[in-house]
C-alpha cells in the first residue's frame, strides 16, 4: 500500500517545478532576487513609477559559481580575517574566478534575449547586484541580505550605469563577483555569517536619464525622528550617494508641513553621461552658471516627495531610504527603497508641548525627582484601576520610572514610555487620537497599532464603560477624600513636629495618593474622548463651526471650579480694598512688603487682614509656577497677593460682572447652535447632553489641578521645614538649598537610609549646575519636540539661540500668524511679551499677553489682559479654559509668537479664527 506524502509543502523538494532564471513582475521575490529588487517590484505593483527592469535570479549565480564552490571555500578557510590585506587578496582571487568562469550553455543567450524582450534597441541600462542571505529560502521567508531590515550592508556590492547591450554580460559577471568584495567578506564574517555564503541576483533596469536626483529619508537617520530629510543634486543619484558634487539638504519637520528648512550648496558640477565619451560612464560635467546657486528642488516638489515617502513607508511598514531622479520633463522615477537601518529600541522621543504648563522653564533636582515620583505613582493607580495585572505593572516599572526626563534643566515627556504604558490598555487605540490632541502632539510619533477585534475589545470596553458610568460619583469621592486629608493640615505647624513625624505623615498621605489619584487621570481620558466626539459632531452637523468659536463659546458658563474660586476671591478682596481708606494709594505708591507689615499691624482695620489671612489659608498654594519646589508659595510671600489686589482694585474688576460676561457668551453660542439645528431636535439634544458632560469633565479637571497644587504645596511645607532643620545642623548652607536634593536624600538623612553623607556638597554642586542652566537658558533651550538615538546626551539637538531665532517666523508689520482659536472675540492692542511672569509689572493698561506657555498661576495676569496669545497649548489647556471662563479672546499653539511679536507691538487678534496680525512694531 502506498503511503501518502505527509511532508509539508515547505519541506518538499523544490526541483518538481523549475525556478525561472529570468524574473519579471510578481516573480521578483526576496528569496529569488534579494530585497533590493523585490522592493522595486512591490513599488511597481503599488503604482509607483519605477523604470522597467528584470532580474536574473540567484539560480543564474549558482549555475556559474557551483563548479567553483570548493575553490571558493578553500580560499575563505585559509583567510586571516584580522588581516585586511589578506582579506583583500582573497577577494581579488575569488572575483577573478567568477569574472573568468565559463557560463553554462544558453545562459548568455538568455540574458541577452531578456534584454531584447524588455527594451528597445540601443537602450542604456543600469546593472545592479542584489545580494541575498545565506542560500535564500522558500517563498514567504524573510531572508537576510542586502537592503533587508536585518542585514542592510548597503553599497557593498556593485552597480554599473549607462550599460550598452554589448557590455551587458560582462557587467553581469562583475555584479556576481562583487558579492565577494572585501567589504562584503569582512561584514559577513563580523556578523557571524559564512563569508562565502552569499547568493547574488542581478537587476537589469532601463536608465532613467535624470537631470536632478535625490536621496530621501522618511525619518531622520541620525535620530529616528519622523522628519523628512532630502539630499539633492543636479545630475544622477551617484553624485549624491558618493558625495562627488555639491548637494542641497532639505528638512521637513514632523508637524510643520508649511515649513521647509533648506541648506543650499554651490553646485558647480554634476555627475552624468558625456555624449562625446559615453564609454567612460558617469563623469563630472559643468552645471550651467544660472543654476549653481539655485535650489535643486522647489518647495512644492519637496512636499510632494515627502508625501510619496509616507506612502512608501506605509507600504513597507518601516522608515525608508529612497533614491530617485527627475528626468528633463519633470517626471519622478524611483530607483531604490530600503529600510533605514536604525535600532528603534534605542530611539527616544521627547516633548514638552504639554508638560511646560506644569513645569515651565529650568527647574531643580527636588522638583524633577518629586515630579518623577508623582507621575509614577498616579499612573500606576490609573493602570491598576483599568485592570492591568500586577505582574504586567511590575514588568513595566522601568517605563513608569522614565515617563519624564530632564534636558538642560527642563522637564520633557519621554513619549516612548507613555505609549508603551498606554498600550497596556486594550482600549487605547479607541482613545489615542483624543489623548494625543490633549497632549499637544500635532504629529504623533510612531505608527498606529494594529486594529483590535471586537471580541478582544468587548471585555475592556465594558470595564471602561462601567468606570465612566460611575465617574461622577468617583470624582465626588475623590474630592471628599482629599478635603479630609488637606483640611487637617492647612494650619499645621510643621516645624514643631519631629522630622521623622513629618516624614511619616507625608508618607501616609502619599500612600493614599497612590490609591486615589488615578481617578483624575481617568477624567482626563473621559475629557479628551468626549471633546473629540463633540468636535466631530459639530463639524458634521453644523457647517462652518470649525472656523468660528462655537465650540469654545459653548464650553463657557458652567459651574465655577476651584481655580476660578481663587481668582474671584482675589477680586472680592480688591472690591473690599477699594472701600478701605488709604489702602489703594499705599498699594500704588509704596513697597509692598512695607504695606504688608502695616496690614498685619492693623493700620487698615481688622477686617481686611482677616480676609487676606483666610484667603491664604484656603488658597495659599495657588501661584506662579506653583508645582516647582524652588518657587515660594503665596503663603510665604503674602505681599505679592497685595500687588494683585491693588491691580484688580485699580482696574475696577467686579466678580459679578465677570460671571455675567461668561454667561452672555454661553447664551449667544447656544442660540447659534439652536438656529443651526432648528430642524434637527435629536441632534441638538445629543450635543447639549454631550456638552454638559464635557463642561463637567473640564470642571473636574480644573478642580483636580487645584488639588494637585495643594498636594505639591503640602510637599513644599514638609521639604522647606526639613531644609531648615538640615541648615541648623550644618548639613546645608542655607534652607533654600533643600531644593537641590532628592526626596530620597532628604528623608534618608533623618531616617538612616541616605545614599550619601555629604548633603551640603551635593546641594552646592547641584546649585551651581542649576544657576548655570538658568544663566544659559536662552542658549540651551531645546525644541518643543525632538528625538534621540542611542545615548541621549550624545544625540539630542545642539540648537543655539541664534539658530532658533533664524528658524523662527520673520518679524515685521503686516505679518500674519496662525494658531488655534480657543476663546472668541476680536481685539486690537499693545502686546506685552512675558517670559518671566514673576518679573512682569502691570502698567495700568489691558495688554494683549504674549507668552510661550502658562500655568494655573498665570490666571491672575490673564484676568488683566485684553487678549492672550501663547506658543503652546490645546483647546483643553488651562490657557484656553481660562480665556473662555472670563471672556478673554485667546489663541493657543501659535509657533514663534514670542519671537515674531516684539514687546510693545500693536497687534490685532481674532480669538475665533486663530489669526494674529502684527499691525505695527518697531523692529529696530
Amino acid at each position: 500500500m502506498k503511503m501518502p506524502d505527509i511532508r509539508s509543502k515547505k519541506n518538499r523538494p523544490r526541483h518538481d517545478r523549475p525556478v525561472p532564471r529570468v524574473l519579471t513582475g510578481a516573480q521578483v521575490t526576496a528569496n529569488l532576487a534579494g530585497h533590493k529588487l523585490a522592493r522595486l517590484a512591490r513599488l511597481t505593483a503599488a503604482g509607483v513609477r519605477v523604470p522597467p527592469f528584470y532580474a536574473l535570479s540567484t539560480d543564474c549565480f549558482r549555475a556559474v559559481a557551483g563548479p567553483l564552490r570548493d575553490r571558493i571555500d578553500k580560499e575563505i578557510a585559509a583567510t586571516d580575517f584580522g588581516n585586511r590585506a589578506a582579506v583583500e587578496d582573497t577577494s581579488a582571487r575569488i572575483r577573478d574566478l567568477l569574472e573568468r568562469a565559463t557560463l553554462p550553455p544558453g545562459l548568455e543567450e538568455e540574458i541577452l534575449a531578456a534584454y531584447d524582450a524588455a527594451f528597445s534597441p540601443g537602450t542604456l541600462v543600469a546593472v545592479r547586484a542584489s545580494v541575498t542571505g545565506q542560500g535564500g529560502g522558500t517563498a514567504g521567508d524573510e531572508p537576510g541580505g542586502e537592503d533587508s531590515s536585518r542585514d542592510a550592508f548597503a553599497g557593498m556590492s556593485d552597480s554599473f550605469l549607462y550599460v550598452r547591450r554589448s557590455e551587458l554580460v560582462d557587467r553581469v559577471r562583475h555584479c556576481w563577483a562583487s558579492g565577494f568584495n572585501a567589504e562584503s567578506l569582512l561584514y559577513r564574517h563580523a556578523q557571524g555569517h559564512d563569508p562565502g555564503g552569499a547568493q547574488v541576483a542581478v537587476g537589469v533596469q532601463r536608465m532613467a536619464l535624470g537631470e536632478r536626483s535625490f536621496v530621501m529619508f522618511t525619518c531622520d537617520p541620525r535620530t529616528g525622528a519622523a522628519d523628512t530629510v532630502i539630499a539633492a543634486a543636479y545630475g544622477i543619484g551617484e553624485g549624491v550617494v558618493q558625495e562627488r558634487v555639491g548637494v542641497d539638504h532639505y528638512f521637513l519637520r514632523a508637524g510643520a508641513a508649511d515649513a521647509v528648512e533648506s541648506r543650499i550648496a554651490t553646485k558647480p558640477e554634476k555627475l552624468g553621461l558625456d555624449p562625446e565619451r559615453p564609454q567612460d560612464g558617469p563623469v563630472p560635467l559643468p552645471v550651467p552658471r544660472h543654476l549653481r546657486e539655485r535650489p535643486v528642488l522647489s518647495e512644492e516638489e519637496i512636499r510632494a516627495l515627502a508625501s510619496t515617502g509616507c506612502t512608501i513607508e506605509r507600504l513597507f511598514g518601516a522608515p525608508q531610504d529612497i533614491e530617485g531622479t527627475f528626468t528633463a520633463d519633470g517626471t519622478l522615477h524611483l530607483v531604490q527603497s530600503r529600510p533605514v537601518t536604525i535600532d528603534a529600541s534605542l530611539r527616544r522621543q521627547w516633548s514638552n508641548a504639554n508638560v511646560t504648563e506644569s513645569f515651565p522653564g529650568v527647574t531643580t533636582t527636588l522638583t524633577y525627582t518629586f515630579a518623577q515620583d508623582f507621575y509614577r505613582t498616579i499612573f500606576y493607580d490609573l493602570y491598576r484601576r483599568m485592570g492591568v495585572p500586577a505582574h504586567t505593572l511590575h514588568r513595566n516599572q522601568p517605563y513608569l520610572d522614565r515617563m519624564i526626563g530632564l534636558h538642560h534643566g527642563r522637564i520633557y515627556y519621554e513619549l516612548n514610555a507613555w505609549y508603551h504604558l498606554h498600550q497596556q490598555l486594550a482600549v487605547f487605540p479607541l482613545v489615542r487620537g483624543g489623548w494625543e490632541k490633549m497632549m499637544g502632539l500635532s504629529q504623533p510619533p510612531g505608527r498606529p497599532e494594529a486594529a483590535v477585534g471586537p471580541l478582544q475589545l468587548a471585555g475592556p470596553a465594558a470595564a471602561v464603560a462601567y468606570r465612566f458610568a460611575v465617574h461622577d460619583r468617583a470624582m465626588r469621592c475623590f474630592e471628599s477624600w482629599w478635603e479630609r486629608v488637606i483640611a487637617s493640615r492647612r494650619d499645621r505647624d510643621w516645624a514643631a513636629l519631629d522630622p521623622l513625624a513629618r516624614i511619616r505623615d507625608f508618607q501616609e498621605v502619599w500612600a493614599d495618593v497612590g490609591e486615589h489619584w488615578g481617578v483624575t487621570l481617568m477624567n482626563d481620558s473621559a475629557l479628551s474622548t468626549t471633546a473629540g466626539i463633540v468636535e466631530k459632531l459639530l463639524k458634521a452637523w453644523v457647517p462652518g463651526s470649525a472656523q468660528d468659536s462655537l465650540l469654545s463659546d459653548l464650553l463657557c458658563g458652567d459651574e465655577d471650579n476651584h481655580s476660578v474660586d481663587v481668582v474671584l476671591s482675589v477680586v472680592r478682596l480688591a472690591e473690599y480694598a477699594r472701600t478701605v481708606p488709604g489702602l489703594q494709594s499705599a498699594l500704588d505708591d509704596r513697597p509692598l512688603r512695607e504695606v504688608w507689615q502695616e496690614v498685619e499691624q492693623g493700620r487698615f482695620g481688622d477686617t481686611f487682614p482677616q480676609r487676606v489671612v483666610e484667603h491664604l489659608r484656603r488658597y495659599g498654594d495657588r501661584g506662579l509656577q506653583e508645582l516647582k519646589m524652588e518657587q515660594p508659595s503665596p503663603r510665604q510671600t503674602p505681599w505679592e497677593l497685595l500687588r494683585l489686589v491693588g491691580e484688580y482694585a485699580q482696574a475696577g474688576l467686579e466678580s459679578e460682572e465677570l460671571r455675567r460676561r461668561e454667561l452672555r457668551i454661553r447664551a449667544d453660542a447656544e442660540q447659534r447652535l439652536a438656529t443651526a439645528l432648528a430642524r434637527h431636535p435629536v441632534r441638538r439634544r445629543t450635543l447639549s447632553a454631550l456638552l454638559a458632560r464635557l463642561r463637567r469633565y473640564i470642571r473636574y479637571r480644573e478642580n483636580s489641578r487645584y488639588r494637585r497644587s495643594e498636594l505639591f504645596g503640602l510637599a513644599k511645607e514638609v521639604f522647606r521645614t526639613l531644609g531648615a532643620d538640615l541648615t541648623a545642623r550644618g548639613a546645608l548652607r542655607e534652607a533654600d538649598d533643600v531644593v537641590h536634593l532628592t526626596q530620597t536624600e532628604l528623608f534618608g538623612y533623618f531616617d538612616g537610609t541616605a545614599p550619601a553623607e555629604d548633603l551640603r556638597g551635593l546641594a552646592e554642586a547641584r546649585r551651581r549646575e542649576y544657576e548655570s542652566a538658568v544663566a544659559a537658558a536662552d542658549e540651551t533651550e531645546l525644541p518643543l519636540r525632538f528625538t534621540t538615538l542611542g545615548p541621549v546626551r550624545d544625540t539630542r539637538p545642539q540648537q543655539p539661540a541664534a539658530e532658533r531665532r533664524s528658524a523662527a517666523p520673520p518679524s515685521g508689520d503686516g505679518l500674519t500668524l496662525r494658531g488655534l482659536g480657543s476663546s472668541g472675540g476680536r481685539v486690537r492692542g499693545v502686546a506685552r511679551v512675558v517670559l518671566d511672569p514673576g518679573a512682569y509689572r502691570d502698567d495700568g493698561e489691558a495688554p494683549i499677553l504674549v507668552a510661550r506657555e502658562t500655568d494655573p498661576g498665570w490666571l491672575f495676569l490673564m484676568l488683566r489682559a485684553s487678549g492672550i496669545i501663547v506658543e503652546r497649548g490645546t483647546l483643553l489647556s488651562h490657557t484656553a479654559i481660562t480665556g473662555r471662563k472670563f471672556g478673554i479672546p485667546t489663541i493657543v499653539a501659535v509657533p514663534g509668537a514670542t519671537t515674531a511679536i516684539l514687546d510693545g507691538a500693536m497687534v490685532e487678534m481674532d480669538g475665533a479664527s486663530g489669526v494674529v496680525t502684527i499691525v505695527e512694531q518697531d523692529s529696530a
